[in-house]
């Protein structure tokens, strides 16, 4: 047996930031920006597998920012090389990075202002958003349909269980005929992810949760914003009467 077999070696490298620019998605724009690297912290490892063969990787912590909303987040790049692909126009090869970006992020789906919802509802909201976010798939299935049973708690939707509660709200008309068949799927996608630990795909989450946002803005954001907006507005069935219009003149 090769007595070097196992052995780890590792070094780091420190680096400031370039003048570099590099596309990254940005959590505040919710789409890709430019970004600028802050400073790189980067290991290289080896593990010598015996018969001279051995497992290389490369990790790169880095801290970027934002150039247009100038918001600061962390970058890991990592690749080895176990993973691996090759190029097919100039046929060389290439290791396949795995990258992830803290905190996690979703382009084309931004935070709604949970700032008018219920305490609880909001801290669900921001839970669900979370675990979608960060590619918790099974969690973000629970949170979604403990978020959904929540405001029907909220709002007194009337029935024994959550398929009627989800039928009352249509009732309420706080969602539409074909919005109700869609909560109905969020509610399926979350039995499952409960009851049978099935991760549901990020793109079904994210429906899922733009549909339950699309009822917490109708249902309370809209309202605490015209109360503020139109506050100085009259109710309508108050406002004095027209003035009756004056008698046509008598003919000469």
């Amino acid at each position: 047996m090769d007595a070097d077999m196992g052995q780890i070696t590792k070094s780091f490298h420190f680096a400031a930031g370039a003048d570099e620019q590099e596309k990254h998605p940005c959590k505040k724009c919710c789409v890709e920006t430019n970004h600028k690297l802050v400073a790189s912290y980067t290991e290289r490892g080896s593990e010598d597998c015996g018969g001279g063969h051995s497992i290389e990787w490369t990790e790169e912590n880095q801290i970027i920012q934002c150039l247009g909303c100038e918001e600061v987040s962390f970058r890991i790049c990592s690749t080895n090389s176990e993973e691996y692909d090759h190029d097919y126009d100039s046929r060389e090869l290439y290791y396949i990075p795995t990258i992830t970006y803290y905190p996690g992020r979703v382009l084309g789906s931004k935070v709604i202002d949970h700032w008018a919802l219920p305490w609880e509802i909001g801290a669900i909201y921001k839970e669900s958003r979370s675990a979608v976010e960060n590619e918790l798939f099974i969690i973000g299935g629970i949170a979604i349909r403990a978020l959904l049973e929540s405001i029907c708690t909220d709002v007194k939707a009337k029935g024994r269980n959550l398929v009627q509660k989800i039928d009352d709200l249509h009732v309420r008309s706080l969602v539409t005929k074909e919005g109700v068949e869609t909560l109905h799927k969020i509610r399926l996608l979350g039995n499952r992810a409960a009851h049978k630990a099935k991760a549901h795909s990020k793109d079904q989450l994210l429906l899922a949760l733009e549909v339950i946002e699309h009822i917490l803005i109708g249902t309370y954001i809209i309202p605490e914003r015209a109360k503020a907006i139109f506050k100085n507005l009259n109710d309508p069935k108050m406002l004095a009467a027209p003035a009756p219009a004056p008698a046509p003149a008598p003919e000469q």
